[in-house]
């Protein structure tokens, strides 16, 4: 009896790493796209393009990001050091899944020496301005590491190449406090109506989600890009809503800030 459940687990398993596995792969031509899209629009700004590749039986890593040869050593470095973090994590994760996996391999089965398919990793980039005065660009990471689904992470960098600082939420508003609270406000309605949308029920568990992850604290709100006309906010897979929604964005047009008494020296 032990060890037919232990089969049937087995099985399952493998069903459930097999579809994941295809899914996260199919998620390559995408993001491979974007990071093409990237590299030209970048004009005549000086960057470099960091580009790690690796591909085994165990593992898929595919990652690019930027180096910007005008902006700080330290807004450059806090970049590489997240891919290099996020890579290092990924494998650590994959590892041990893995033994954990062949751990539930019941005697006397055949032991796989490697997985049907290599844990993936994937990292690109996208932009939403680019030039001698702001960067604002993010990056985007899906990775497969064993278990039920793979999962997707956004991580934004917003930097003034005039005074050589980052930029953060609290930057881009001479009250950040109250404009906190509007951008907490308009963010809330305007995912419920996306969630609405693709076909969600508003209840009290989906709007108790939305409203937790646009709490106006500004962790809530530090992935974020701009341009001359848009605040555009990321919000992560979980932090809005369940995670079969993915991650969110709402973008927040610099009329719409101007209706709500907010202005910014950043949008324009």
């Amino acid at each position: 009896m032990q060890k037919r459940k232990l089969g049937h687990t087995h099985s399952k398993n493998l069903f459930i790493l097999s579809i994941s596995a295809i899914w996260l792969l199919s998620m390559i031509g995408l993001l491979v796209n974007k990071t093409d899209t990237n590299q030209s629009s970048i004009s005549s700004l000086p960057v470099n393009i960091q580009s790690i590749r690796e591909s085994d039986n165990f593992f898929y890593i595919r990652a690019e990001y930027p180096q910007f040869q005008t902006a700080s050593t330290d807004f450059n470095q806090e970049i590489a050091t997240l891919i290099s973090g996020k890579i290092d994590n990924f494998k650590k994760q994959s590892l041990d899944n893995w033994k954990a996996r062949l751990d539930t391999i019941p005697t006397g089965k055949p032991v796989p020496e490697n997985p049907e398919g290599p844990f993936t990793f994937i990292a690109s980039w996208q932009s939403a301005q680019l030039n001698h005065t702001y960067l604002s660009l993010m990056i985007e990471i899906y990775y497969f590491s064993g278990g039920a689904h793979g999962n997707e992470e956004i991580h934004a960098f917003n930097y003034d190449m005039v005074k050589k600082k980052k930029i953060g939420i609290d930057d881009l508003f001479d009250s950040p406090q109250e404009a906190l609270k509007k951008i907490s406000d308009i963010s809330a309605q305007n995912i419920m109506s996306q969630l609405q949308s693709r076909g969600w029920r508003e209840d009290d568990s989906l709007k108790e989600m939305v409203n937790q992850g646009t709490t106006p604290v500004f962790e809530n709100f530090e992935n974020f890009n701009f341009d001359p006309h848009n605040l555009i906010i990321y919000f992560q897979r979980y932090q809005v809503a369940p995670g079969a929604v993915g991650s969110l964005t709402v973008t927040i047009s610099r009329q719409m800030l101007e209706q709500n008494a907010l202005q910014s020296d950043y949008l324009k």
